[in-house]
């Protein structure tokens, strides 16, 4: 299991979500069980709720490259809004690979999201990536 942390970065204009990925938190490797991944609201995000999921601009979303069907599964939103979940199946060479997403949050009525969204092909998007 990997636990991510999510805050908001409030050195951009405007604030911008924040995936703190540090010691490659975000590398899954090559394995024969799933392997769940959570993102966690946590300092100035932790008031805040992940927007759900079902919205016209849902709270994850893939950006430019969708991963092939059956590596990620079972994605939810937990803990009255705090967690999001999914399974990440990396068992074979086709689950190989690195996905850039969109995470938005909302915290005191304002949504954020994560800077994808504004900058293509900066160092701080955030990525899944199976090795």
């Amino acid at each position: 299991m990997t636990t991510l942390k999510v805050t908001l970065d409030e050195s951009t204009t405007p604030w911008t979500v924040n995936v703190n990925q540090s010691g490659n938190a975000n590398h899954v490797p090559h394995g024969a069980k799933a392997h769940t991944i959570t993102w966690r609201l946590s300092g100035n995000a932790k008031t805040g709720f992940f927007v759900p999921l079902s919205d016209p601009e849902p709270g994850f979303s893939w950006f430019r490259t969708k991963p092939s069907e059956g590596i990620f599964s079972d994605m939810a939103i937990r803990g009255n809004g705090k967690k999001l979940t999914v399974n990440d199946t990396n068992d074979n060479a086709s689950s190989k690979g690195e996905w850039t997403y969109v995470m938005r949050v909302n915290v005191g009525g304002t949504v954020y999201s994560t800077i994808a969204v504004a900058t293509i092909a900066t160092n701080t998007n955030p990525t899944i990536r199976n090795n």
